[in-house]
């Protein structure tokens, strides 16, 4: 069962505006959840790549760049425990920015990490291969991302996407978990495609399970089924936006290359396009496991 764990959050940081807004995320969730942060910034082995992730800075060796990071580091961390109130480790790597990320997560523990997005155009929307995408595909954790439009702290709207997809039940308590810990209203939001119309019934069943878990939670929720959807991702971001979300929770895909250049296009697409911050969760290995009965397991708490 995929649940909340917020003990040890890594924040990663490229020092950009993006990755600025996701400390101010991963702070204020270590502060309300009583958390701890782990700061860290990976320095690329190559000095052109260098240069890319800290412009502002001209540096003459890595080793320089390696001891101005360490301070750039230890002024954000400052800022963070004058503001926030936690504790923060920083942490500096060099190699490879996913490799380095999820060997760190997995080091410590970590129950989620917290990054920021850079913007792209249209065309790569199934292709990137961007840090992020590949830090979501290979974490042993939830990954929660925002783009430059996620300004607002606090989530008191929360997104639960349903389809019929076999580990789209996966996140559901995990996701109650977050609501219940913020006071957050629910959103349970069922999805059919225009090919779908024969599944109706079982999406209407999904729903009221998730709703009596959402209830046995004492959650406000609303449920909304949306049909004939060309387009899911778009749907569920356009119904964010209409519902005021400040999170959407979602699934990586489980066909996800193994290289982590790719992910499902509906997460992808999501990720890229919503104002709000989301929470991809990986699917369990056992896929056997995941069954409606996992549900039983948020009532009364």
């Amino acid at each position: 069962m995929i649940t909340l764990d917020t003990k040890k959050i890594i924040i990663t940081t490229d020092f950009s505006e993006t990755s600025l807004l996701a400390i101010k995320h991963g702070a204020f969730l270590a502060q309300y959840t009583k958390g701890e942060v782990y700061l860290l910034h990976v320095i690329t082995k190559h000095w052109e790549h260098f240069n890319v992730f800290m412009p502002n800075v001209t540096l003459e060796s890595i080793e320089q760049g390696s001891t101005a990071v360490q301070q750039k580091l230890d002024e954000l961390a400052s800022g963070i425990r004058t503001t926030y109130g936690v504790n923060v480790t920083t942490a500096v790597a060099t190699g490879n920015p996913t490799s380095e990320i999820v060997k760190f997560a997995k080091e410590i523990g970590a129950g989620m990490i917290v990054m920021g997005t850079h913007g792209y155009s249209a065309w790569e929307d199934l292709t990137i291969g961007s840090n992020a995408l590949k830090v979501i595909t290979k974490s042993p954790c939830p990954v929660m991302t925002m783009s430059e439009h996620a300004t607002k702290l606090g989530y008191k709207n929360i997104i639960l996407p349903i389809d019929n997809s076999p580990h789209s039940r996966q996140k559901v308590v995990l996701t109650l978990e977050f609501a219940k810990c913020f006071a957050a209203q629910v959103h349970i939001v069922g999805v059919l495609a225009t090919n779908e119309e024969n599944e109706k019934h079982a999406m209407e069943v999904m729903l009221h399970q998730v709703e009596t878990a959402a209830k046995d939670k004492g959650l406000s929720y609303t449920v909304k089924l949306i049909e004939k959807v060309k387009n899911r991702a778009v749907a569920i971001v356009n119904y964010c936006h209409e519902v005021n979300g400040d999170l959407i929770t979602i699934m990586t895909d489980q066909d996800a290359e193994v290289s982590g250049f790719f992910l499902g296009p509906f997460a992808l697409q999501v990720i890229h396009h919503a104002k709000a911050p989301v929470l991809s969760i990986k699917p369990e290995e056992h896929p056997e496991n995941a069954s409606w009965s996992i549900l039983a397991g948020t009532s009364g708490n």
